[in-house]
């Protein structure tokens, strides 16, 4: 009898903690695409929030973020190599990037990869993707086509 009583209450007390804890986690993993005349791009982010909460208030809120921007030329990959001075941006509501390159330019470095809390995309986020090459410039969009 006192086993069954002590399985009961110790069963009762887990029931308790797990109700009185709650965590949730909430994924934003989105892919934007967009192009323009000569470059296309794809903004691909995995993104998590995390509330944990206690009592039905929220105690802890953390955010993660993996990103990969890729950007792309249209035409013959051979005329990157042509290239003398080549300069990408990106711009959404959590952040951007970048990068400037002189000389011949490659493929695999149109590509970045980031990660780390803080801000990201949300779904109905536009982001702004100038490149500039040679005394030539474009610009175009980014979105999540439905």
């Amino acid at each position: 009898m006192f086993k069954r009583l002590r399985n009961l209450l110790l069963s009762g007390m887990m029931l308790v903690l797990l109700v009185a804890c709650n965590t949730e986690t909430v994924h934003h993993d989105y892919t934007f695409t967009g192009e323009g005349n000569k470059w296309s791009a794809e903004y691909v982010q995995q993104a998590s929030e995390k509330f944990s909460s206690k009592k039905g208030k929220t105690t802890d809120y953390e955010t993660w973020k993996n990103v990969t921007f890729q950007l792309r030329y249209k035409g013959k990959q051979t005329d990157l190599g042509e290239m003398k001075h080549f300069k990408y941006t990106y711009k959404g509501i959590a952040g951007g990037g970048g990068g400037t390159m002189e000389g011949a330019v490659s493929a695999e470095t149109l590509k970045s990869v980031s990660s780390g809390s803080g801000a990201f995309e949300w779904e109905d986020s536009v982001i702004k993707v100038e490149v500039e090459w040679d005394g030539q410039k474009e610009q175009f969009e980014l979105m999540i086509r439905k």
